[in-house]
């Protein structure tokens, strides 16, 4: 039995491997970054270690394919690899073992602020679904499944003027609106008293921890939010959890790219996704996927990139 299972997930434990997480400082690297991408010097920086032995620490981890760098310049960003998130087993061991640092809450403090650092540099410079990613044929696609009405809809990460709650609230009974930015809370908040729109609840929150009860909407939509998830597999198990059982998760993002700069100027802590790692995330929240496609773009002059549009059921 224990060989079957070791060929459904990638990363096989070994020696090597159970060495390599052993060490305490590695195990700390593994906690940032499960939180999101960081390069050396930040890695250093956060630990207070020496450059060198960061870099020694991470050669270890990725030897045993439990990282994966991308280069950006001269910079090198770190990040779980993807064979890590789909080897469920060893990465709920590898996570059961933060809870024995006794500092782990000190260091998410500071990988949140290294990351806020990051989004204070690109703030307003968030795009909208009609310009980095995507096209209005993924808002089409999108919207084309979600014709019939909701009792109750939640939009995380509304955006700048709420477009897509705007459309949600013709034919929801009630939609939530949710942002983590309050100016763009209080923003909404004016639009919707212009155009006396009563059926729409605004509401600052972060993705991960909306703050809304177990089992509240029909419908959640993530529209090219993900992206900027500091862990999007929290984000998702969130969305899941507002969901009623049956209810629709609508989900519009960005499929894997390589426009490295889109980090500065669009403030994304993700390149896009595999489609297959977002399907795996979701099949593990006990969801069904009903659909699921990837739609080119109209325009590649513009940089606007292919788009991972899924609709799911909760079980």
């Amino acid at each position: 039995m224990a060989d079957s299972l070791n060929t459904r997930e990638p990363i096989v434990p070994s020696m090597d491997l159970f060495g390599a997480i052993s060490d305490e400082m590695r195990l700390k690297i593994l906690l940032l970054l499960d939180q999101a991408e960081f390069t050396v010097n930040e890695i250093k920086d956060i630990l207070d270690i020496h450059q060198s032995n960061a870099s020694r620490h991470l050669a270890k981890l990725s030897a045993c394919n439990l990282l994966k760098d991308r280069r950006d310049g001269i910079k090198a960003y770190y990040r779980l690899s993807e064979e890590l998130y789909l080897s469920t087993r060893m990465l709920s061991m590898i996570r059961d073992a933060y809870e024995e640092l006794p500092d782990k809450d000190i260091l998410k403090c500071r990988a949140a602020q290294v990351l806020e650092d990051r989004t204070d540099k690109t703030k307003g410079q968030i795009h909208k679904l009609d310009q980095a990613g995507g096209s209005l044929k993924a808002q089409i696609s999108l919207f084309g499944r979600l014709m019939y009405p909701f009792e109750n809809a939640v939009d995380v990460g509304c955006g700048e003027g709420g477009d897509l709650t705007l459309m949600l609230c013709n034919s929801c009974k009630r939609v939530t609106a949710l942002d983590y930015d309050p100016k763009i809370i209080s923003g909404l908040q004016k639009i919707l008293k212009q155009k006396n729109i009563q059926n729409v609840t605004p509401k600052v929150a972060d993705m991960v921890s909306t703050g809304l009860p177990d089992n509240f909407a029909d419908l959640v939509l993530m529209s090219q939010v993900l992206h900027h998830a500091k862990d999007p597999r929290l984000a998702l198990k969130e969305a899941v959890r507002i969901l009623k059982r049956g209810g629709t998760l609508a989900l519009l993002d960005l499929a894997q790219h390589k426009e490295e700069s889109f980090r500065t100027t669009h403030g994304h802590i993700w390149l896009g996704f595999d489609r297959s790692q977002l399907e795996f995330f979701v099949k593990e929240f006990n969801c069904d996927v009903v659909s699921s496609e990837i739609i080119p773009s109209e325009n590649e002059v513009d940089k606007k990139l292919p788009v991972i549009c899924m609709i799911l059921k909760k079980k």
